[in-house]
């Protein structure tokens, strides 16, 4: 069996460049369509909330894949790792079909159950049904990416998503301006872009599993033990974030009634973020493998430590980041629109962006680190409890009742995940997760 890696530096490094790659996708498309019209950009954003909220459900299986496979390799216990896999990606891929067929025909109707403004709709309904159509394509890449990174091989994703930045560049050039005589497809040219990059990601990871990892998945078989495993990590798991998407859902309803400046504003201060999100995000997902390992080793207090540490480095690199993104934010907006409303709506915001990265941080990387150890009940009740009772509650007051507009959701947003990421450190400092049995001994 190959050495697991427990450097964090060596395990998120190529997570940090996947992630940053997955997030220029969504950048070039932003780009290209707001040199298209700032109205596609909107009706992308709009289109883009709802598919995430569908593309977190492939997530029950993909997540539980990652940490029962992380453990059975931190116990020496490779083929049940493999077997692990297997069963989870064959699972994702039903899920991904069924997904993928409620949201090619009911997407416009969830695109006006939100409040949308009619100036979006014919956009937003038809990203939505050909990117909706991906998803299958999303259930499998997300279980593989995961598998890739439980064995300590995550510079295979990180190279695969960089071939399909590169593919969604050139397909999104050609569709949405028409060029080398191709039609000028605008929405539509910028989702083709994405399904066609999803398939060709597919399509290499299933080559590098059975080349590199030799897990063959055309054995199609449920491993009843290992699939109720997955189940036990992936579904408490899944459901936070399905309802950290229904918040975020009901949040944009009322971004909507605000004006639709804000909800353009809104597509690019998450784009802007996101560039600070993925650092958080990169060195959770790093400590959650080791995490994984140590525990499936019963190596419990370097498991514990391991997370404060990760999180202290964290913090050093949101520090630096987000002031750099304060001294770069004219140039930064400017590459996204001219518009002085929507200029100055973004700009106001990112003031406040440190109090939101440093509580998504806490939050991001002591969840991951609960869920490695089995421990996925808590997180739930917490983000039921935060997403609803801050982030839902304080955007209708400050944003709709008060009138702050979108500086008034996005101090409703620092709420929730400050008060969440300190429930977490709490939680883990509670050491109950120790007493969690995941896997079997050897």
């Amino acid at each position: 069996m190959k050495k697991l890696e427990k450097n964090i530096y060596k395990l998120s490094w190529p997570i940090f460049i996947e992630l940053l790659f997955f997030t220029l996708l969504g950048t070039v498309d932003t780009i290209m369509l707001s040199n298209y019209s700032d109205t596609a950009v909107g009706s992308v954003g709009i289109a883009n909330r709802i598919l995430f909220l569908f593309a977190i459900v492939v997530n029950v299986l993909a997540l539980g894949i990652g940490v029962v496979a992380a453990q059975y390799l931190g116990a020496n216990q490779e083929q049940k790792a493999k077997d692990t896999v297997v069963t989870g990606v064959l699972g994702n891929f039903v899920l991904g079909v069924i997904l993928s067929l409620v949201v090619m025909f009911f997407g416009r109707s969830f695109i006006h159950m939100i409040g949308t403004d009619e100036v979006f709709i014919e956009d937003a309904s038809t990203y939505i049904k050909i990117v909706g159509f991906s998803l299958l394509f999303v259930s499998i890449r997300v279980g593989l990416s995961n598998a890739f990174r439980s064995f300590s091989h995550p510079k295979v994703v990180m190279m695969i998503m960089g071939v399909g930045n590169l593919v969604n560049v050139v397909v999104n050039a050609v569709l949405i301006y028409g060029l080398f005589g191709a039609p000028s497809l605008g929405v539509q040219g910028a989702a083709i872009g994405t399904l066609v990059a999803r398939i060709v990601m597919v399509l290499l990871l299933i080559y590098f599993a059975y080349k590199l990892l030799k897990i063959k998945l055309h054995k199609l078989r449920f491993h009843i033990i290992q699939l109720r495993k997955i189940l036990y990590v992936g579904i408490p798991g899944a459901t936070e974030n399905v309802l950290y998407n229904i918040a975020q859902v009901l949040i944009l309803f009322f971004i909507n009634q605000i004006s639709p400046e804000a909800v353009i504003a809104q597509s690019y201060i998450m784009l802007i973020l996101s560039y600070v999100f993925i650092f958080s995000f990169a060195l959770a997902s790093g400590n959650s493998i080791i995490v994984g390992y140590y525990i499936g080793e019963r190596e419990y207090d370097i498991a514990f430590k391991h997370t404060f540490k990760t999180t202290r480095v964290a913090y050093v690199l949101i520090f630096v980041i987000v002031g750099a993104v304060n001294l770069l934010a004219y140039p930064m907006i400017a590459l996204l629109t001219d518009d002085p409303v929507i200029t100055e709506m973004v700009r106001k915001v990112l003031y406040f962006a440190i109090f939101i990265e440093l509580g998504r941080a806490l939050n991001m990387i002591f969840i991951a680190a609960l869920r490695s150890a089995g421990d996925t009940i808590f997180p739930v009740i917490m983000a039921a409890i935060s997403m609803f009772g801050f982030a839902v509650l304080f955007t209708y007051i400050l944003a709709i009742r008060l009138e702050m507009g979108i500086l008034g959701v996005f101090i409703a947003l620092s709420m929730d995940e400050i008060f969440r990421g300190l429930s977490m450190v709490f939680r883990w400092y509670q050491r109950k997760w120790m007493r969690i049995e995941l896997i079997e001994a050897a």
